[in-house]
């Protein structure tokens, strides 16, 4: 008995061997297999050339007649055409104009602070022309008239009216050249006209 479990034995690990042989060499097979196939198919797609279209329809005797004289006028236009930069920013030069001068400090305390930190108290008018009181962010109370000089842009006082004073200040702008501004200061924030 004890021989006959021992055969029993052998025989069961030999057709287990043979089981796990003849799968495993069966997967890999089929996996080498599958793989040459799908690197078949793609390198295949990849030799085919791109299919003809569709043939143009033939040209007309009076087209192809017309086709050499479009050809000479569009070299003629080509050789026309010139580039003119007058007028023109150099498009390599850069936007942003570099502070070379030092900020100055105002003669008087009205043209040391920007137009937009100044508020006005009151306007009032007489037959002499019409004046109106501001206050500035230090606290300091000062008489405004038409002509004088407030900000920091050298803005002038160009009109006070009943609600409002109109001022026009000099700003440089992206090129470094000088250009007016109108600002208006009312007597009472968020009022519209």
């Amino acid at each position: 008995m004890i021989q006959k479990t021992e055969n029993s034995r052998a025989a069961e690990q030999q057709s287990s061997s043979k089981n796990y042989w003849s799968t495993g060499l069966l997967s890999t097979v089929c996996y080498m297999l599958s793989t040459f196939l799908i690197a078949l198919f793609f390198l295949g797609a990849c030799d085919k050339k791109a299919a003809p279209s569709k043939a143009a329809p033939a040209k007309t005797a009076q087209e192809a007649a017309l086709q050499p004289a479009d050809a000479k006028e569009t070299k003629a236009a080509e050789e026309a055409v010139t580039y003119d930069k007058k007028g023109k920013r150099d498009p390599f030069i850069s936007l942003v104009v570099t502070a070379t001068e030092k900020p100055k400090k105002g003669q008087t305390p009205l043209e040391n602070y920007d137009i937009s930190a100044i508020k006005i108290l009151g306007i009032v008018w007489n037959e002499k022309g019409n004046f109106a009181t501001a206050v500035l962010p230090d606290g300091k109370a000062y008489t405004l008239r038409e002509g004088m000089t407030i900000g920091l842009h050298d803005g002038k006082i160009h009109k006070i009216n009943k609600n409002k004073i109109i001022i026009i200040e000099k700003i440089k702008d992206y090129k470094g050249q000088l250009k007016s501004k109108e600002t208006i200061l009312k007597l009472r924030e968020g009022e519209e006209e």
